[in-house]
């Protein structure tokens, strides 16, 4: 019976989320259509707020997320009922903080986000920054108490309604639909967790040691994750600061783009971790236990994710010129981030493999070393006037930087000689570096001609297989040994069907 409800549990969270990436990447889509650069801009402006606010509680999540299964399994009820109402001091007092620091900046405020939404529409956006605060509170201990059911529920009514009220409202109320049907997308989603979690989440919060408690434990990854996040968004911020809402918008269809292209990188990693966690603890806590299973992954990404990069670049100019011909200013920065996709994936797979060991705490410098860089990177190519398309380039660059500096620390912290880490860092980018050239001289060799319609599918359709088949031709000796059969089975994906099958593949 435990592990029927693991599967139905975790098949849930995982189509649950998939599907709000999906419903907020048709969003975006519509969004831009109906609004243009200039009120797509806007709405990505404002989310910045809300994105930013999720970080408001400074680590207590994650702090919860590891003490309270441990009160849980200890069974002393006073102590986990001050652990919870401590963290929910920490909750109400950080996300005030953050709210009342927004208000009193914005309502000062002559920026890009304040001419483009005012006063109110910041009241609004700190609302659904309060919302989730709460939110996430009550899912984090509905997680630890085993009800993973309440928060598959959670991102499945936050997005349905959040999503389709917001498109529903555009045509009456512009931009402002979005924020509206968003709040309201959140605050039936809370309602419904706060129901949920009646009979194990108490309400009143209580001054105790265990609210630092709580934010000691969480801290360091708070730290990694906010620097993380920061490095992922600071290009948005430079270019709202500097360029306006209309280059935001355009840049910030290349944003869809990239988290369209990490759908995959980003599963994966979420079935791998548990996988490795379990395998690292049954193999005695030796890193070289999981070396092969973890390198095989890496390799398989490094070869399966520039061919869909490739196959972005060159279908971007058809695709934006068919949906969003007022965005046709941002396809190279477009071009550009749908690489910067390949170049982040690897990051996420060198992370978990410094957590699965213990050694998380790495992480924290690499991200700050990578903000800095980007932010340097960013302004100097607005200060060059190379625009969005440089701010993309110094994007790339960042995340490449980034994905290789982990990979290194993730490699060697599994052991293995110099050389041999040496080869499998030149290994894991030389797929990318084929890519790119070749799906550049693919799109000057089939040239966009004439309006969207049947001829330029055709071309893209040429185009396409023939840079697949000699990409293909190319990585072949790169892809040897993977096992990519052995490696799917491997991997344990949540559903009953793909278990046996990884099951009968390990024999």
């Amino acid at each position: 019976m435990y592990l029927r409800k693991f599967i139905r549990d975790s098949l849930g969270l995982a189509i649950s989320q998939y599907l709000v990436r999906f419903l907020t990447t048709l969003r975006g889509l519509v969004a831009a259509r109906m609004l243009g650069p200039g009120g797509y801009g806007a709405w990505n402006a404002i989310m910045l707020i809300m994105d930013y606010g999720t970080y408001a509680p400074a680590g207590t999540f994650s702090g919860l997320d590891q003490a309270v299964p441990a009160r849980i399994v200890d069974g002393d009820a006073a102590r986990l009922d001050r652990l919870k109402r401590a963290g929910l001091l920490n909750v109400l007092v950080t996300t005030g903080v953050f709210t009342a620091a927004g208000l009193l900046y914005f309502a000062r405020s002559t920026g890009q986000i304040a001419n483009a939404w005012g006063f109110g529409g910041v009241v609004v956006a700190l609302a659904c920054v309060t919302l989730h605060a709460v939110s996430y509170y009550h899912l984090t201990l509905l997680r630890s108490h085993g009800n993973l059911t309440a928060v598959s529920l959670w991102f499945l009514l936050q997005g349905t309604f959040g999503v389709g009220l917001g498109l529903a409202l555009i045509p009456t109320l512009d931009i402002w639909g979005l924020l509206w049907g968003w709040f309201a997308g959140t605050l039936v989603a809370t309602l419904s967790v706060i129901w949920q979690g009646r009979a194990v989440v108490p309400w009143i919060p209580i001054l105790a040691r265990d609210s630092l408690t709580l934010l000691s434990i969480g801290f360091p990854m708070f730290i990694y994750t906010l620097s993380n996040f920061i490095m992922r968004s600071l290009d948005r911020v430079i270019i709202l600061r500097f360029l306006g809402t209309h280059s935001l918008g355009l840049y910030g269809l290349a944003v869809m783009a990239v988290g369209f292209l990490l759908t995959l990188p980003d599963a994966i990693a979420y079935v791998l971790y548990p996988q490795l966690v379990r395998r690292y603890r049954e193999g005695g806590d030796a890193p070289a236990e999981i070396r092969d299973q973890v390198q095989r992954a890496m390799r398989a990404l490094s070869v399966l994710l520039p061919a869909l990069c490739a196959l972005a670049y060159m279908g971007a100019d058809d695709a934006v010129d068919w949906l969003l011909p007022s965005f046709k200013d941002g396809v190279p920065a477009l071009r550009i981030l749908c690489f910067s996709a390949a170049g982040l994936s690897l990051s996420n797979l060198g992370s978990i493999v410094l957590m699965t060991l213990g050694r998380q705490r790495l992480l924290v410098p690499v991200a700050l070393g990578m903000t800095t860089l980007g932010v340097v990177l960013d302004l100097l190519a607005i200060r060059l006037g190379y625009g969005i398309r440089g701010v993309a380039w110094a994007t790339f660059v960042t995340y490449a930087v980034n994905s290789a500096v982990l990979i290194a620390l993730a490699d060697r912290s599994m052991g293995g000689s110099r050389r041999a880490r040496l080869l499998f860092l030149g290994r894991a980018f030389l797929p990318l570096l084929i890519a790119i050239p070749l799906a550049y001289g693919f799109e000057r060799f089939f040239p966009t001609y004439g309006p969207p319609g049947p001829v330029r599918a055709l071309r893209f359709l040429g185009s396409a297989v023939g840079w697949l088949l000699l990409y293909g031709v190319l990585v072949v000796p790169l892809a040897r040994g993977i096992g990519l059969k052995r490696l799917a089975g491997e991997l344990n994906w949540p559903w009953p069907g793909a278990r046996r099958r990884g099951e009968a593949a390990r024999g």
